[in-house]
């Protein structure tokens, strides 16, 4: 991250100490989080979630990635970072779970990889040709796109760097106005929002990703939440990572849009989601009065939950 960031956060509002949760209740909709913790050791983790765990948690691994035909391993990392509903207010339930991205050490390309997903300096991303990445042009679509300080995106990485952009309360460059035209903010370095050291990740070293985190540690943010069923009928909780809303948010048309949008495309499958304020996740009862009598199975305790 530029150093220059550190001036336009403080005016985002600050959040209340955050007490440990245990429950493992399964909510869905949307809620103010603080961030509680980033990668924790195993007996941060057995903190935050009032638990035991047997072992600790890996963070590094790896993955294929590439064309069909032409796959190949490469080093990947799981960037949990842990939230906390801000239950102070109202019915908000108090709720501690985790933001999961998973960053690859490849970059983004198009199913026939004749296109590259690139970032700027602002946080922004679009798809490229090849060569136009290559040669550092962009083509006449995509001038709102600055070509000044762009580089190839790693997989995971667009989504990762919504979450921390959003949490921080970086404006973007430029805003439409009502008329329809679009118009940049006065000082585009206050739009800055890039993580530049992201090979270091793979070596387990995410210390830009704390001190970004850091520069504001009592912001909020608001998270989409759902529940995930697997293919055995368990059921986990999940997070929405395509949008973020920032914490003064009232609008969810676009949080609405990206989810429908996303799961039309395949994405999310088998989870639920409800834009709606934070509720515990009930299913409606089914009428067994003519079924068969059958003990029911126990559910899986998840610290994870």
């Amino acid at each position: 991250m530029k150093k220059n960031i550190n001036k336009i956060f403080m005016s985002f509002s600050k959040g209340k100490d955050s007490g440990e949760a245990g429950s493992f209740k399964k909510y869905i909709g949307v809620a103010s989080v603080f961030v509680v913790g980033l990668n924790p050791s195993k007996e941060e983790l057995e903190k935050l979630y009032g638990t035991t765990l047997d072992k600790d948690p890996e963070y590094l691994g790896e993955t294929e990635t590439g064309p069909e035909g032409n796959k190949k391993k490469v080093k990947q990392i799981r960037v949990d970072v842990i939230v906390k509903t801000d239950s102070s207010k109202g019915d908000v339930p108090d709720m501690t779970t985790r933001v999961s991205f998973y960053i690859t050490d490849s970059y983004r390309y198009n199913r026939d990889q004749t296109k590259v997903e690139v970032i700027n300096k602002y946080g922004e991303t679009t798809w490229l040709p090849i060569e136009n990445a290559k040669n550092h042009t962009i083509p006449e679509n995509l001038k709102w796109f600055e070509a000044g300080d762009f580089r190839p995106a790693y997989i995971g990485e667009e989504e990762l760097t919504g979450f921390i952009k959003t949490y921080l309360n970086i404006p973007n460059k430029s805003f439409r106005k009502a008329d329809g035209t679009v118009q940049e903010i006065p000082n585009k370095a206050d739009a800055e929002a890039r993580l530049d050291n992201i090979k270091n990740y793979f070596k387990g070293d995410i210390t830009e990703l704390k001190q970004a985190l850091q520069l504001q540690p009592n912001n909020k943010l608001k998270a989409l939440f759902g529940v995930k069923k697997t293919q055995d009928n368990k059921e986990y909780q999940t997070v929405f990572t395509r949008k973020f809303l920032k914490n003064g948010a009232t609008d969810y048309s676009y949080l609405e849009k990206e989810l429908a949008s996303t799961q039309s495309a395949g994405g999310y499958p088998n989870c639920i989601f409800e834009v709606c304020p934070l509720k515990e996740y009930t299913v409606e009862a089914t009428d067994f009065s003519n079924a068969e009598p059958q003990n029911a199975p126990e559910e899986e305790k998840d610290p994870w939950a």
